[in-house]
């Protein structure tokens, strides 16, 4: 996010924004100067594409470790096998044992790690006082489309087969977790298997076409743009049609989900696709809650207790999880 734009966004999220865009720049020239290239080409998604994807998930590592060490040392991270799918426990302090959140996280179907993406299910975890399963889903471009699904899917049927009763487990995703959780549910209503009692989206990827119009009038706000997301979705598409309703689950049939929340920000890049995965789904005969939190970013949650309304949002979340646990 550019300078110029950082200014026109509430002061305490720009200040979080500023400390956010620093580190990203210092690990930007680390890896330039780890790679003796011109960092301004690979930034500005210039050349070759798998320099640019390692650029990113080098920015993405390094800034999430060092997020990662205000999780206080209390809580536990329990790796396991589910159905040879990576996975981690996340256990906050309380944490009841019955209920489970079955998190699954962002990065673009490109990026991200059980290790860089703890924050989020640790904060959802002290909110709600439930553990949760963080899934280490396969990557593109190394595994592109349906591979992200088989994971997700295989870990909940593990999830299930452990004695966890689908009535005591909330689906949880951020970004193209969001769009994953999705997904995931879709495939498992087609197999036949009980679905999650309810579902958290954050900021949720849905629609993989890339035809929002908030991708262009709200890319000034953030720190990826229209450009990047659609070489995320084109890698992890593949060859797939972009209109695949296990991809993009806006053009699914969404009749028989359980209750969703969705939050998103007013000013963020995917707005338009939780707008339009809350109305397919009211339409649907799904309940559904969408919350769009006025000035506020993508994934804003990843602010944590340094922001008001990342504090707020995750209030309402143990609210709609309270309501709708069995």
């Amino acid at each position: 996010m550019a300078v110029e734009e950082i200014s026109k966004i509430r002061a305490d999220l720009a200040k979080l924004v500023d400390r956010n865009n620093r580190l990203s720049e210092k690990a930007a020239r680390e890896f330039a100067l780890k790679k003796g290239i011109d960092i301004k080409d690979a930034i500005e998604l210039k050349g070759d594409l798998k320099l640019i994807n390692e650029l990113y998930r080098f920015i993405d590592k390094y800034t999430s470790i060092q997020k990662n060490k205000s999780i206080p040392s209390n809580v536990k991270f329990e790796k396991i096998n589910a159905n040879g799918v990576p996975a981690e426990w996340i256990i906050t302090p309380n944490a009841k044992n019955k209920q489970i959140i079955f998190y699954l996280y962002s990065g673009g179907f490109m990026w991200g790690s059980l290790e860089t993406r703890r924050f989020i299910p640790y904060l959802l975890g002290r909110a709600t006082k439930l553990r949760c399963l963080n899934i280490g889903y396969r990557l593109a471009p190394e595994h592109p489309f349906p591979a992200a699904l088989e994971d997700s899917v295989n870990a909940y049927k593990w999830l299930l087969s452990t004695g966890i009763n689908s009535n005591n487990i909330i689906i949880a995703g951020s970004s193209a977790g969001g769009g994953l959780s999705i997904a995931t549910m879709l495939k498992l209503r087609d197999l036949g298997f009980q679905l999650p009692t309810a579902a958290v989206l954050l900021s949720p990827w849905v629609d993989l076409t890339c035809e929002g119009e908030s991708l262009k009038t709200n890319a000034k706000f953030s720190p990826f743009g229209p450009i990047l997301v659609k070489i995320m979705a084109k890698t992890y598409l593949n060859k797939e049609k972009s209109t695949n309703p296990f991809a993009s689950p806006v053009f699914a049939n969404l009749k028989g989900l359980p209750p969703l929340l969705i939050q998103a920000g007013s000013i963020e890049i995917l707005l338009d696709d939780s707008i339009s995965l809350a109305s397919k789904a009211k339409s649907a005969g799904v309940s559904v809650d969408l919350e769009i939190w006025k000035g506020m970013i993508h994934v804003f949650h990843n602010f944590g207790d340094d922001l008001s309304d990342s504090k707020n949002a995750l209030k309402n979340i143990s609210k709609f999880i309270q309501k709708n646990i069995i």
